[in-house]
């Protein structure tokens, strides 16, 4: 059963060592992402959840920062391959067997640790928000043996088009769309995210959107709220930390 919740943005530079120096204020979002994991329960599987373009259940948690240059930072982690198989059942998203983890996914795996077995699933971004609440819904179904104790982490990235200085540059309604992401956390009430995609958050390029929608729906049934960390934008990228509570 699920027993704790995070939202962690994926941006590389987050993982310890990756970049010598960080930009300003990005500092405060490591802060709050170490105090958000340290906020997690004792568990016995961790199940990951990034945006791509499909959706897909991993086998294997291989995580490395390659494509971002720096292949000497990787780490190999364990899989709770009973817990795979009855994602991918109930979710219908195919098994990729022996792949190493996308970008997300292998951040939010440097981010929580190695600890404890992974269950790393990727949603597609484009998806309706119905949808992304069902692949949540057979998640929790997926872990709902009340002897398996598992937390939920989402990727947190909110929208990369704030500022001129933002990799996309200013687009109009970035602002406002980051501010109702955070205000629908700040109020519990993550149903709220259906105004907010999937067509605005591609616009935007928020591709934590739809990995917050399947958290949304993975804690319908559960008596787990959600408590803002951290927002904040450094360099014209939007960054959400929350934990359970």
């Amino acid at each position: 059963m699920i027993v704790g919740a995070a939202i962690l943005p994926t941006a590389p530079l987050l993982v310890p060592g990756a970049s010598a120096t960080l930009p300003d204020g990005v500092g405060f979002v490591c802060d709050a992402i170490d105090a958000a994991v340290e906020r997690l329960p004792e568990h016995d599987v961790a199940v990951l959840i990034g945006g791509a373009d499909k959706g897909s259940v991993y086998d294997a948690a291989e995580a490395s920062l390659r494509a971002n240059g720096r292949a000497d930072i990787h780490q190999s982690g364990r899989v709770d391959a009973d817990v795979v198989q009855r994602l991918s059942g109930m979710i219908q998203y195919p098994v990729r067997r022996g792949d190493p983890l996308p970008p997300p996914l292998a951040v939010l795996a440097f981010l929580v640790g190695n600890s404890r077995p992974f269950v790393p699933l990727s949603v597609p971004c484009a998806a309706a928000f119905d949808a992304l609440v069902a692949v949540g819904v057979g998640l929790a179904g997926a872990v709902a043996d009340p002897g398996l104790r598992a937390i939920v982490v989402a990727a947190g990235d909110l929208s990369a088009a704030l500022t001129e200085r933002s990799p996309l540059h200013l687009v109009p309604g970035a602002v406002d769309f980051d501010a109702q992401a955070v205000d629908v956390v700040d109020t519990g009430r993550l149903d709220g995210l259906a105004r907010l995609g999937p067509e605005e958050a591609q616009r935007v390029t928020a591709l934590g959107w739809g990995p917050m929608v399947v958290l949304h729906g993975a804690l319908e049934r559960v008596k787990i709220g959600l408590v803002r960390r951290h927002y904040s934008a450094p360099r014209g990228v939007g960054y959400l930390v929350a934990h359970g509570a």
